[in-house]
Order: C-alpha cells, then sequence, then structure tokens
C-alpha cells in the first residue's frame, strides 16, 4: 500500500467517522458501517445516509437525568440560534422537518427496530424520532410494542419523570392488561 492510498484512506475514514457523529451513531451501529464497504460508500451521501434506519436493540436507551440534560441544552442553543436569526432578521426558510410516520404514538414499533428488552419495558426511554430528539419528550414502549410518547416537562413544576409519584401511573397507563371496573 502506497503512501498515498493510506493518507486517502485514513482522510475518507475521518470524514465517515464526522458524518456518523452528526447521525449521533452508537458504537455498535459506527462498527458496522465501517466493516460494509457498500455502507460506507452509501454514507459518502448525506441524502442516503440520513435515511439509514437503526440497529438492533442499541436503539433502547433509559431515559436518564444525564440525557434530560443534553435534551435541555440542545433545545436552548436551538432558541439562541433562532433570536439571533431573528436578531439579524435573515430570511431563511429552514426545511421543516417532519415526525415519522412508522413512530406515531399508539402505533406498534417498527420490526427493523428489533425487540427492546424486557427489562425497558414500561420504563422511560430516550426518544426514537429524531423529529421529537430535539424537544422535550420521552418513549415508554409497552408489553405489545405500543409506542406511547409523554412530555418531559416537570408536571405542576414538582414531578420529573423520575419521581416516583410520575412513574407509576406512566407504568399503569402503558400496561397491557385491561382494567376491570
Amino acid at each position: 500500500m502506497s503512501f498515498f492510498e493510506s493518507w486517502r484512506r485514513k482522510k475518507e475514514r475521518r470524514e465517515l467517522l464526522r458524518r456518523a457523529d452528526e447521525l449521533r451513531l452508537h458504537p455498535s451501529q459506527l462498527r458496522l458501517l465501517l466493516g460494509d464497504r457498500g455502507v460506507r460508500a452509501a454514507l459518502q451521501s448525506t441524502r442516503t445516509a440520513s435515511l439509514l434506519p437503526p440497529v438492533g436493540e442499541q436503539v433502547f436507551r433509559r431515559l436518564t437525568p444525564a440525557s434530560l440534560g443534553k435534551i435541555q441544552q440542545h433545545c436552548e442553543a436551538e432558541e439562541v440560534e433562532l433570536q439571533a436569526r431573528r436578531r439579524s432578521k435573515e430570511v431563511t426558510e429552514k426545511i421543516q422537518a417532519k415526525p415519522a410516520s412508522d413512530l406515531e404514538a399508539g402505533k406498534p414499533l417498527p420490526f427493523f427496530y428489533g425487540d427492546p428488552p424486557p427489562e425497558l419495558l414500561n420504563t422511560p426511554l430516550e426518544e426514537l424520532d429524531p423529529f421529537y430528539q430535539s424537544q422535550k419528550t420521552f418513549v415508554v414502549l409497552s408489553k405489545d410494542n405500543t409506542i406511547h410518547r409523554f412530555d418531559a416537562e416537570p408536571v405542576c413544576f414538582l414531578l420529573s419523570p423520575f419521581r416516583l409519584l410520575r412513574t407509576v401511573p406512566i407504568k399503569i397507563l402503558t400496561s397491557s392488561y385491561p382494567l376491570r371496573l
């Protein structure tokens, strides 16, 4: 292998890592992508990269106070950017992202996500839909893999999504057991 060929490969790999970082890929997904030449070639185009579905169980991550803090920082950064645009009176039309139709609340989880681990059922998870990732929401998957979406803002300014007084009703709401009155 010549020096120029290895230099070109390293440069190509750095570009690929940068694009994967923009997509917020999980390390295991990144290993899969870097190992497959066909996928790597498709990743060179940003249009096709945004169409890649997430892979397997690595998609399901618990909602933690740290992840909620990251979501809040992202929301604040978007707000500051919007205010700066208004001040400079830029007239740029940003293409509005739309929620994924297969990840709507009340619908079953698409098959390509795989089955979530049983310990993550009926627990708050980070948002799966990229449209909602910049908003303060979280997802709860019920036993039959139905998607339930909740707001991550504190209820009555007191109950965060991690408090017992809020998690128990969420588990009751998302349970697949019929209520008998």
